[in-house]
């Protein structure tokens, strides 16, 4: 019986000795990996933020539902530049807020594939998922109580409609399109500006002015060329009116646009859809009263109207100023040209997205090689999951007005804008940019010097093998008095090991 444990206690030593250098059962040593905190770069990390609300959640009592809706209120802030609307006094979209940045390599880009830029953005404004016109309006437009005013002005003009008191109600009209067109520059949805329109029409058709009825109901259907309205409150004979003008607009002549401005690569707004980025000369427009607008992010929005003749064509100058309160555009187009795609740029992105209650950032660079060949990238950042994907396409530069047409510029937009997958974290990058500056791994000789400074001795692996060696001898000898004394004929044998 003392033998049995005697060689028990050794083969458990001989395991012991040899288990891996450097492990033990009851910790595995992990090793040093790159810290994100050592760069410092203000990206918090989602994982660290659900471990952070998870701790404590179960010992916590059930919020009431007057302290669930300050919760949320103070999850989904306001943005702070409320000021700066589209005349909206609450500006509410079922869409993600998104912002734009579009960037040419040079002047020779900027003049050579602004239509490809403003394909993309045109795009971006036709998508269901993100309220990019608005978003855009809400940003850059100056503060103003305008649509207040033009809002009461139309409402007693319908109520003087509704009457039949249609000479009051014209006048109404006229004062709130006035006050619209006076402010055309903030606005981002044409709606408001379509309803007075078409009212203007209707109350001219009922006193029979046939010329002043076509002339609203002229712009209304450029603004709407596939609307038909249904209210109630337009009779027979006003709806046929109108379609009777629609039927004579598509035989309409047309004209051209020449619009330029100080400021290369602002897009330009025709009836409130996106036509090209300046400078840019837009033919095949309908003859006739035409809005238009001229934005670029960081400067303060220019429009006006303009009347297009057939085969003419007419001129828009334009000069846009900066907008002093968005200087952070500014800085993140100097990040774009330092380093595009860098963690820089992604953090710059991700502050305005913060400080605006936006929801996600668009980015897009282009640059014309000697070939005339396009290089187009794109970055897709997602501000509140802290993600982000990126696409790059290389092609033939598409004749101006065939860019829709580009196979490959499809599938850039297509990656970008509507496929909601292919998304990764903005960890990853920085680590991936960590990597290329050598931050991710520290120097072989430092990593000996603090082997040796944190290992214990017990973990040395010298002294596992001496110990080892020591209870394998022990263990021969052991065997060896077994067996001998077994041949002996004595009851057993008996081995003292002494590590001291």
């Amino acid at each position: 019986m003392r033998f049995t444990i005697v060689y028990l206690v050794l083969v458990s030593f001989t395991f012991l000795s040899l288990t891996p250098a450097g492990v033990s059962l009851a910790e595995l040593r992990a090793d040093d990996g790159f810290e994100l905190d050592e760069l410092d770069l203000g990206l918090e990390l989602e994982e660290d933020e659900e471990e952070e609300s998870g701790k404590g959640s179960e010992d916590e009592e059930e919020p009431s539902a007057d302290e669930e809706e300050s919760e949320v209120e103070e999850e989904a802030p306001a943005p702070k530049r409320q000021s700066k609307s589209s005349g909206s006094e609450d500006y509410v979209s079922t869409s993600k807020k998104i912002m734009a940045v579009y960037m040419f390599e040079d002047s020779h880009t900027a003049k050579s594939a602004s239509h490809v830029t403003a394909a993309t953005a045109s795009h971006l404004a036709g998508s269901k998922d993100y309220d990019y016109v608005g978003t855009e309006t809400f940003l850059f437009a100056s503060p103003s109580s305008w649509l207040k005013n033009a809002k009461r002005d139309f409402e007693e003009g319908k109520a003087l409609y509704n009457d039949l008191g249609i000479e009051e109600a014209i006048e109404k009209f006229k004062s709130a399109l006035k006050t619209v067109e006076n402010n055309i520059d903030k606005v981002g949805d044409m709606t408001f500006l379509s309803e007075v329109l078409f009212y203007l029409g209707a109350s001219y058709q009922l006193i029979e002015d046939d010329d002043m009825t076509e002339f609203y109901f002229s712009i209304y259907i450029s603004i709407n060329p596939d609307s038909r309205p249904s209210d109630p409150a337009f009779s027979d004979e006003v709806m046929s009116a109108f379609d009777d003008v629609k039927s004579n607009r598509r035989d309409a002549g047309q004209g051209s646009v020449r619009v330029q401005c100080n400021e290369d690569g602002a897009l330009v707004f025709i009836d409130g859809r996106i036509a090209g980025m300046t400078p840019v000369i837009l033919r095949g427009i309908n003859d006739g009263k035409h809005y238009y607008r001229i934005h670029k992010n960081g400067f303060r929005d220019a429009g006006g109207s303009v009347a297009v003749r057939e085969g003419k064509t007419v001129s828009i100058e334009e000069s846009l100023r900066k907008n002093t309160s968005a200087s952070d555009i500014a800085d993140l187009e100097d990040a774009m040209r330092s380093g595009f795609g860098g963690v820089t740029m992604i953090r710059k992105a991700t502050d305005i997205a913060q400080d605006n209650g936006l929801d996600n950032v668009f980015i897009v660079k282009a640059s014309l090689g000697s070939d005339e060949k396009l290089k187009y990238q794109g970055y897709m950042i997602d501000c509140n999951k802290k993600e982000y994907k990126k696409s790059e396409a290389v092609f033939s530069l598409p004749e101006k007005g065939e860019a829709d047409r580009s196979a490959a510029l499809k599938e850039f937009n297509k990656a970008l804008v509507d496929d909601p997958y292919e998304y990764k974290a903005i960890s990853d990058l920085i680590m991936e940019e960590a990597e290329m500056l050598g931050l991710s791994e520290k120097a072989p000789a430092a990593e000996e010097k603090e082997d040796k400074e944190k290992k214990p001795i017990y973990k040395e692996w010298w002294l596992w093998t001496v110990v080892g060696v020591v209870v394998l001898a022990g263990v021969g000898v052991g065997t060896y008095f077994a067996v001998t004394s077994g041949k002996d004929g004595s009851s057993g044998a008996t081995l003292d090991v002494n590590f001291q």
